[in-house]
């Protein structure tokens, strides 16, 4: 009894095991079809073409279609297509799919994506292109190559993605002659997309970039150039807040060069709701026509409303042996009303302080930096010493008010600034 009790454990231990690629291809299908559906949003739709499963492995086609408005006509303009479709050949392994999945539409776009995606749907992926050349017919032809390029990252069910890519560089050629060069270009990121935001973190470098004008000159160029993007969104609050930091080496353009650049940006506190709607009426209308600002002004009222801040930590950099250093900050109080009706509401809301810094050389090889100073300085609204000019001020109601007590209306300083636009 014992041995035949024992042939049957075995034997049913065989049938599961024969049975078990069946259940993952069918747990993968369900899988890889939520997984697809997930995407699918107002921007981009995502749809299974087809699924044909078997018992080892499975044949599945995706496509992936631009919808937005705006950014399929922008797209078109320029002859990128809107419509991709992909090809995925799919192994049941024992505790996960994995994929080999290329375009057949674009056979000379040499991408395979390679990925592995668990029975929790969670998947990890890896691209890799070879070497690539496209032409671009569109309004503003050019010609585009992109050295082998890898991209790696995972995809979580809940929407959770990381991703880390790698470019050693991309050449640009246009017909007039003009070019543009990138090198080793790396991004890494981690995040989730939600109601509407992209929460997390991102960060983009960029070794070198030059640009050759019509003339053979280069009229532009950086190095060691980068890019910090961090977001987060209160839900309970609705409030977004993201912070942005630009950093480059050195920069050169027509007018001279610079060094050490950065830009240290924050938007706080924004109403997640007003901004998400601001955010979708400039993409769908980038010219912002009568239309659309009648159609934001509602959602302008409410941000200001709902209250804000904006702030610029760090804004700094170097000229020769001179330096510039800079940082403000400026909040709008909740309850600031009928901003609309009354635009001078801002000013006698509006709170914060600045604090800039003018080295002593900069002024001195700047002639009309060394006039502005000095007059500030004579005004008592700068300080000077051996290092060079430094001005704090507090902003308090609707005043700029300096380290000495002397006041000035906001107002005052914006209406040199509207005369000059013409208003």
């Amino acid at each position: 009894m014992k041995t035949i009790k024992r042939i049957g454990a075995v034997g049913g231990a065989i049938s599961l095991a024969l049975c078990w690629p069946l259940a993952v291809g069918q747990i993968g299908q369900n899988v890889i079809t939520d997984g697809v559906n997930h995407i699918d949003n107002d921007k981009v739709k995502a749809e299974v073409v087809s699924y044909d499963r078997g018992y080892l492995t499975s044949t599945v086609q995706t496509r992936y279609s631009i919808v937005d408005p705006a950014i399929k006509l922008q797209m078109e303009a320029e002859g990128i297509p809107t419509e991709v479709v992909m090809n995925s050949e799919v192994h049941h392994g024992l505790l996960s799919l994995t994929a080999v999945s290329t375009f057949p539409d674009y056979p000379d776009f040499p991408m395979v994506i390679n990925s592995t995606t668990r029975l929790n749907g969670n998947t990890e992926y890896t691209a890799q292109t070879e070497t690539w050349h496209y032409a671009n017919n569109g309004e503003n032809p050019f010609t585009l190559s992109v050295t082998p390029m890898v991209f790696k990252g995972t995809a979580t069910t809940l929407g959770e993605l990381t991703y880390s890519a790698s470019i050693p560089s991309i050449d640009m050629d246009f017909p007039t002659g003009e070019k543009v060069q990138m090198s080793n270009l790396a991004g890494e990121g981690q995040g989730i997309q939600q109601n509407g935001f992209w929460i997390g973190q991102q960060k983009m470098t960029m070794e070198q970039l030059n640009t050759q004008d019509t003339a053979g000159d280069s009229p532009f160029s950086a190095k060691q150039a980068s890019y910090e993007f961090t977001s987060t969104l209160d839900e309970s609050k609705q409030r977004f807040s993201s912070q942005h930091i630009i950093k480059i080496g050195e920069l050169v353009n027509e007018s001279g060069k610079v060094n050490d650049v950065q830009i240290d940006f924050t938007l706080g506190d924004v109403d997640s709701q007003s901004f998400a709607k601001l955010s979708d009426i400039y993409q769908e209308n980038p010219d912002m026509s009568q239309q659309a600002i009648s159609e934001a002004l509602p959602y302008v009222d409410t941000l200001f409303a709902k209250g804000f801040k904006v702030s610029m930590n760090k804004m700094a950099l170097k000229v020769g042996e001179g330096e510039f250093d800079s940082n403000w900050s400026f909040a709008i109080p909740e309850g600031t009303k009928n901003v609309l009706q009354d635009p001078s509401v801002i000013l006698s809301a509006l709170t914060g302080n600045l604090d800039t810094f003018v080295s002593t050389q900069l002024a001195a090889d700047y002639p009309f930096v060394q006039q502005g100073v000095d007059e500030l300085v004579m005004m008592e609204m700068a300080t000077q010493n051996e290092k060079g000019y430094q001005l704090k001020a507090d902003v308090k109601d609707g005043n700029l008010v300096f380290a000495n007590g002397q006041q000035v209306p906001l107002v005052a300083l914006l209406v040199p600034l509207m005369m000059q636009q013409g208003y």
